[in-house]
């Protein structure tokens, strides 16, 4: 299982994070997390293929986790290979799973956007989820347990048969959820927003990870969503200095974990 940190930044523009994006590879299932701004090209810049893949998962429908979600469907549709020639392969129906509300989101951008989003060729499928479990094709499965955040937030736990699991928090504060989901996996994609000293509700700090990382007993955790004030090494040591004994990996922008 191959996860590649499009991005690992916030809605707060800095020369060398961009907003959230995470594309999982596990076999033969491709899938991408939180396409945030810009995320479709970044993940092309990255030597991944955007429209190949099974499925977009949203946490929440906040835009630094969600905006192109849009260009991704207008991609989609519109995307022309390195020959100018459209695919000859049959599109499928692409699949976004998101928390409850997301519905009505896609259905604004529908209103705003029309045929731009639409094709006869393929149906958009959204799913909406809560806490919910789901088998996937190709040998994966994932599971959806509700966050803490300002709006309607999941993370999410994605297994693969008979072998590695990872957890995404998405955006929350620290809950017993999110020890429940890190406890059934190899490693934790955490959020890592903020320093303690500025603590916000909805948000991780990193003594709240340490807390996750210790009660749960995940062995690797990858810290992610860095706020600008957020220095990601002085993380590393608050979460070490109170007592995580697994490893810690602080996100850049291109690299890619093994889970």
């Amino acid at each position: 299982m191959e996860l590649f940190l499009i991005g690992t930044g916030t809605c707060s523009p800095v020369k060398d994070r961009t907003p959230a994006c995470y594309f999982l590879r596990a076999g033969t299932s491709r899938i991408i997390i939180d396409p945030g701004p810009g995320a479709v090209h970044r993940i092309a810049q990255r030597g991944l293929d955007a429209m190949d893949v099974d499925a977009i998962f949203l946490s929440h429908h906040h835009l630094d986790h969600s905006a192109d979600v849009a260009p991704w469907l207008f991609s989609y549709k519109y995307c022309l290979g390195p020959d100018s020639a459209q695919s000859a392969q049959p599109r499928r129906d692409p699949l976004i799973v998101a928390p409850e509300g997301f519905g009505k989101v896609y259905e604004g951008l529908v209103d705003t956007y029309g045929k731009m989003l639409l094709s006869d060729d393929y149906k958009v499928r959204i799913e909406e989820v809560n806490r919910t479990e789901w088998q996937w094709p190709g040998g994966l499965s994932f599971r959806s347990i509700p966050m803490l955040h300002f709006i309607p937030s999941v993370g999410y736990l994605f297994k693969k048969h008979d072998g590695p699991a990872l957890a995404y928090s998405g955006d929350t504060g620290f809950c017993e959820e999110l020890v429940e989901l890190a406890s059934m996996a190899d490693a934790l994609l955490v959020e890592c927003s903020l320093p303690d000293e500025r603590r916000m509700e909805g948000h991780m700090t990193p003594s709240d990870i340490a807390r996750v990382g210790i009660e749960s007993g995940v062995k690797k955790l990858i810290l992610t969503h860095f706020y600008p004030m957020m220095n990601p090494q002085a993380a590393v040591e608050t979460i070490r200095a109170a007592g995580y004994p697994g490893e810690i990996i602080a996100g850049e922008d291109g690299m890619m974990a093994q889970i």
